[in-house]
């Protein structure tokens, strides 16, 4: 019986993030593959350059034809960690919770297309069967595998680039009737930040420096830069806290668990009771959750057999 592999891949706007590998979302087409890209997946006679930028926000990801792309893309850098070019697989995806029901099926056939599909990413020609694809809540999925840890009230919040997750769990089990999505993330926080960083150093800061800063906490730059871009940070954590606080966090009665690329952000810049608050640092968590769930629904399926 021939294997197929199942692929957790998490669509986010900053970032791809597979089980074992992240790339930057941005896709520019060109005319022929370029030397100095890092990445180039060549499909249906034209070359897509992978990596250099990221994707601008969009709602609907199934608005043009990147999100195909980078799922490519995607696919060639976990079948290259398997040693392979050819296999059969099922794709895992997300999308924010709150937009499951209306987008889910629609982005279940976007990225199905094709039953089969052939491309070359660098110097690699991939034949890929893709036997199906499922798709599951972002922010939940990163948590599901250990829901049981999750005792007492809980909130779960997921940072991404262009939006915030809010999933509450209650003794392990998630509350169906309490979940957001908002219009928070880190390049809200950077675009944001751009005019009022102009105004507090007088000049214009790039904002890969921005970025870095907001990840690592700091970047090796002049302390006035460093200075003005923590107070510009910390002043977007306390919007994001209240809004989470609007939803009904109360720090005395409840567990804070944050994950995505913002989860950073609040670590290193958000006013927090850490012993009340959890970080899960690991950026590929939604894409193994995206897996653990598909394997999941592979056992319950065998058991009703």
């Amino acid at each position: 019986m021939e294997q197929i592999y199942r692929i957790g891949i998490d669509h986010g706007y900053g970032n791809i993030k597979t089980a074992h590998h992240i790339f930057e979302s941005g896709v520019i087409e060109r005319e022929r593959a370029s030397e100095l890209a890092g990445m180039t997946v060549e499909y249906e006679g034209k070359f897509y350059e992978i990596g250099s930028t990221h994707k601008e926000y969009q709602m609907d990801k199934v608005w043009d034809e990147d999100y195909y792309i980078l799922t490519l893309a995607a696919l060639a850098k976990e079948l290259k960690g398997r040693g392979l070019c050819s296999a059969s697989v099922i794709l895992a995806a997300g999308l924010p919770i709150k937009w499951l029901g209306e987008q889910g099926e629609s982005f279940r056939k976007y990225l199905l297309r094709n039953k089969e599909v052939t491309f070359r990413c660098n110097d690699t020609r991939y034949h890929v069967k893709i036997e199906d694809v499922e798709v599951y809540a972002q922010g939940f999925a990163a948590v599901a595998e250990n829901l049981r840890d999750y005792q007492g009230f809980n909130i779960v919040v997921d940072i991404g680039n262009g939006t915030m997750n809010v999933i509450f769990v209650v003794d392990g089990v998630p509350d169906s009737a309490r979940y957001y999505t908002e219009r928070f993330g880190v390049d809200c926080c950077v675009i944001e930040m751009r005019s009022e960083l102009t105004n507090k150093v007088h000049s214009v800061v790039d904002d890969l420096i921005v970025k870095k800063v907001l990840k690592d906490g700091t970047a090796d730059i002049g302390e006035k830069y460093l200075k003005a871009i923590g107070e510009c940070a910390t002043e977007y954590t306390e919007k994001i806290m209240r809004k989470i606080r609007e939803y009904g966090y109360n720090e005395e009665l409840t567990k804070l668990h944050f994950l995505g690329g913002g989860a950073m952000l609040m670590k290193h810049f958000a006013k927090l009771d850490k012993d009340r608050v959890h970080f899960i640092e690991d950026i590929n968590a939604n894409a193994k959750g995206y897996e653990y769930l598909s394997n999941q629904r592979r056992i319950r399926k065998l058991r009703q057999r």
